[in-house]
């Protein structure tokens, strides 16, 4: 009985010890069986709540030879013509111009050789490089000659003069047009812009302000040309030119009225002549290192890279989009592999999360006029007690038109007393208010009724909703409420010459690298200033730097030490607060490796060397 029993003890003992064997194995087994977890797919920062696009992690397959990118269908293929920015910028892979700026506005040779000033300076001869366009043909002073005429029929409704002939005297017609340049220190002021604009118009703020009908749509264009005086100073001295003329089928001549500066200007695509006038949808040939080989039934481009064996792309798509939402759209979806956002789009996109991104700072400036010099006063003295960078969101913070990079302003130290160090010095009125810290802990109708309202004017074209509310937060620490007075583009100059306002907001850009002296003379020129108070030896240092910014690279000589203090006293007397310059946006899709090194003239510079992994 005991040896039954003892044996009966032991097979129970390995049936045990055998079933926990058994179910060891069960849960070994299928773990052994998993893959292990990549280290690249761990993302210990990726929030599952966070609204962003998709990764795309590159596989082990080669890159792709194409790459997507965003243009919109102008109605035609001639880049000589208007574009808007994102097909601009595409164009730029497949003409070339004369000349071309670097990053930190240095004047550079493109299709020219060189560029000779005569010695009375007033003749400039152009040597044209070795080069021949897609179709094999080659460049010749023909070309150029019929780009630049168009270019200043389109742009300034001018035609010059052919050299070749006797010299004439000036009409009343070829001699309009200069009056942006002028060397007298007073400056004074034309009237008859004033009573031209002496009728009023119906008020913009008779009606009530909505946010959904006065808020610009996303891609809106801002139409800067409208009101934009630096724009119109910079572009007029293309009136300079009074004659054109080609001595050789590689030489070019253009004879200046005055001395000025003009090699800057010359920064536009050339074509041939033939094509220089084109309003189809014809292939124009460049001399880019891209060339436009077909156009679908969609409107979409293919770009054919010349060398294909210099590039990592030698395909490129440009998709034709209507619309910034539906380019949105295709890039969440990874049919773009780098969106350009331009400075209207990159003001409402910026802060957009998981994605890469580059900036490139461009000729915009942005300003708020203020005619009365002690709201100025304040409004300085705020500023310098809080960070500006703050200010100028969503755009980096400029006191003055200065681009970013700007080689004038390299090596420029040393400010004196600054302008607005006596400004805040002086004494200003007490905001008129009752218990503003009261107020400003407790903000409600009663209190708030009783604070001074300040009107600034808006172009409703431009909305960064980062800069309207800091200028509202500004305008409250002096002791005020604003009231935003938005403003189409096709009205804005009349609104601003009416002056029915305490403030406004100033958009300007440049067919230039941007420049205060220009931006000053724009004033003027607008009616916005009655004169430009500067000594002789300021408007010698403001003018030369200025020309400067038309001189070939190798005949460019150091900026004057006082440049800068010469451009930040111009600022403190004008009636302007400066608040930021503009950007456009580069967005880079998860997959594609590389960045590109160009300018916001030139944006796709370098892009042959991305690396584009499909999703």
């Amino acid at each position: 009985m005991n040896k039954e029993r003892k044996f009966f003890t032991i097979k129970n003992i390995i049936k045990a010890v055998f079933s926990c064997w058994l179910c060891l194995m069960m849960l070994v087994l299928p773990l052994a069986c998993q893959r292990a977890i990549e280290p690249e797919n761990l993302d210990p920062v990726t929030d599952p709540d966070e609204n962003i696009l998709p990764s795309i992690i590159p596989g082990t397959e080669e890159p792709s030879s194409s790459l997507c990118l965003r243009y919109h269908d102008d109605g035609n293929l001639n880049p000589l013509r208007k574009h808007s920015y994102s097909t601009a910028a595409v164009f730029s892979l497949v003409y070339d111009s004369l000349f071309t700026y670097d990053a930190a506005g240095l004047l550079h040779c493109d299709l020219a050789a060189s560029a000779v000033l005569s010695e009375d300076q007033l003749t400039w001869t152009i040597k044209l490089r070795d080069i021949n366009f897609h179709s094999g043909e080659k460049l010749t002073s023909a070309d150029v000659e019929a780009s630049l005429r168009f270019w200043l029929k389109i742009n300034l409704n001018y035609s010059p003069a052919v050299l070749s002939e006797e010299e004439t005297p000036l009409s009343e017609e070829t001699g309009q047009g200069t009056a942006g340049d002028t060397s007298e220190e007073d400056f004074p002021v034309e009237t008859e812009g004033e009573d031209s604009t002496a009728e009023a118009s119906q008020d913009p703020t008779d009606d009530e302000y909505d946010y959904y009908i006065d808020t610009p749509v996303l891609g809106e264009e801002a139409r800067i040309d409208l009101y934009s005086g630096t724009l119109s100073v910079s572009s007029e001295r293309g009136r300079l030119i009074q004659a054109i003329g080609r001595p050789t089928a590689d030489t070019l001549q253009i004879k200046l009225r005055e001395t000025g500066p003009l090699l800057d200007l010359l920064t536009f695509p050339i074509v041939p002549a033939a094509n220089a006038e084109s309003n189809s949808y014809q292939l124009i040939p460049g001399t880019g290192a891209y060339q436009i080989s077909e156009r679908d039934g969609n409107g979409q481009l293919l770009l054919k890279r010349r060398a294909a064996d210099e590039g990592q792309i030698t395909e490129i798509v440009a998709c034709n989009c209507t619309s910034v939402i539906e380019a949105l759209e295709l890039f969440e979806n990874n049919k773009l592999d780098i969106l350009l956002l331009d400075r209207e789009e990159a003001s409402r996109l910026r802060e957009r999360f998981r994605v890469r991104s580059q900036d490139y700072s461009d000729s915009g400036f942005v300003s708020l006029l203020v005619p009365d010099s002690s709201l100025k006063a304040q409004l300085k003295t705020s500023i310098a007690q809080h960070n500006p960078d703050n200010l100028s969101a969503p755009f980096p913070y400029a006191a003055y038109y200065r681009r970013a990079g700007d080689f004038r302003f390299l090596g420029q130290h040393g400010l004196l007393t600054e302008p607005a160090d006596s400004e805040s010095t002086t004494p200003v009125n007490n905001p008129p208010t009752d218990s503003p810290d009261e107020d400003a802990d407790n903000p409600d109708e009663k209190n708030t009724e009783k604070l001074p309202v300040y009107r600034i004017l808006m172009p409703r074209v431009f909305y960064p909703l980062g800069l309207q509310s800091q200028l509202e937060s500004l305008i409250t620490r002096i002791g005020g409420r604003v009231e935003f007075v938005m403003v189409r583009a096709e009205d804005y100059q009349e609104q601003l010459l009416l002056r029915n306002y305490d403030m406004a907001l100033l958009l300007d850009e440049s067919t230039g690298y941007g420049d205060p002296w220009d931006y000053a003379q724009g004033l003027l020129q607008q009616n916005l200033i009655s004169s430009i108070n500067v000594s002789g030896d300021e408007l010698r240092i403001l003018e030369d730097g200025r020309y400067s910014q038309s001189e070939l690279l190798e005949n460019v000589v150091d900026q004057e030490a006082d440049y800068l203090q010469t451009v930040y006293d111009l600022f403190a007397e004008l009636p302007v607060i400066g608040l930021c310059n503009t950007s456009s946006l580069l967005w880079y899709r998860d997959g594609v490796e590389g960045s590109l090194n160009g300018t916001a003239e030139w944006p796709y510079k370098g892009i042959e060397s991305i690396s584009v992994w499909q999703p």
